[in-house]
């Protein structure tokens, strides 16, 4: 099976070197380090290097990113969560920089609890700081430290409920670690609760729901971006640059790539090419000159 979707990957994306032109230009991309961050990248890192061009890729946070991306240090940068995520960050260079594609709708951060929780006790953020929940609660909250965005979010909620004067504190840990620790506390069916942010890989595994937020604390429906600055479209084959316009995805395959490189231990860049292997008539949209 694995090895007819290496084929498929390879027939899908030999369509797109459909010039023979070796442009000999390196493309560089900006992107959060996020596991969905990386997973949307390697999408674009296929195209551009089946297109002929050389990839260079920069982590960072949205105010670095924005930054270099304004002064043409890299091309591209994914992504932009607007209109409220990243509003302040965006807003500075926004007279240089052009919206491209909208990658995914609805993207949002949030706190969430295991689904054995029940709902009548648990339903909104406030409800953390009811005394029958707090009998019960692990009071630590434990956040992924390789989503910046996601920590600033969760410090500012925490802040806005009051979060600490009812006993809870935030521990910022590293990826394995966080995972390790989520993994362990729904085995045991501990009750606790973390920040969580959509299109993440957990979203596809229905353990979780997602606790209401009547402060809006956390950014909520935003559109991901992938941004350009205003040289960036003459730095590039105008066919290619009509590809990725047309390179829309979804929170749900975004999360469904993080779950292929999880599970079979792929970097992210070999889980797109089986992604796209997987969904080629979307790769074929994106590829037609229609």
């Amino acid at each position: 099976m694995l090895k007819k979707l290496f084929i498929l990957v390879a027939f899908q994306l030999s369509l797109l070197s459909y010039t023979s032109t070796s442009y000999a230009i390196t493309i560089k991309i900006g992107h959060n380090d996020t596991s969905y961050d990386q997973a949307a990248a390697a999408l674009f890192k296929v195209v551009f290097e089946r297109s002929g061009y050389n990839v260079a890729e920069t982590q960072g946070d949205p105010d670095l990113l924005l930054s270099m991306l304004d002064r043409g240090e890299i091309n591209f940068y994914l992504s932009a969560w607007l209109p409220n995520r990243d509003a302040d960050s965006f807003s500075p260079y926004s007279e240089n920089l052009k919206l491209i594609t909208r990658l995914y709708e609805n993207a949002s951060s949030f706190f969430a609890v295991p689904r054995y929780i029940p709902r009548s006790l648990i339903n909104t953020v406030e409800d953390l700081s009811k005394p029958e929940v707090l009998e019960k609660m692990n009071a630590t909250i434990l956040v992924n430290k390789q989503d910046s965005s996601l920590v600033m979010q969760a410090e500012r909620s925490a802040v806005a409920y009051d979060l600490e004067s009812s006993g809870y504190g935030l521990q910022i840990v590293a990826s394995d670690a966080w995972d390790e620790n989520i993994d362990n506390q729904l085995e045991k069916k501990i009750w606790f609760v973390t920040p969580m942010t959509k299109p993440h890989l957990l979203n596809l595994s229905k353990k979780f729901r997602k606790l209401k937020d009547p402060k809006k604390s956390f950014a909520q429906k935003d559109t991901a971006w992938l941004v350009s600055n205003s040289k960036t479209e003459k730095r590039i084959a105008s066919h290619i640059f009509e590809i990725v316009t047309k390179m829309e995805l979804s929170t749900k395959w975004i999360a469904e790539l993080e779950q292929m490189a999880e599970e079979n231990n792929w970097p992210h860049y070999v889980a797109a090419r089986v992604w796209m292997a997987a969904h080629p008539y979307t790769v074929e949209y994106w590829i037609s000159s229609e």
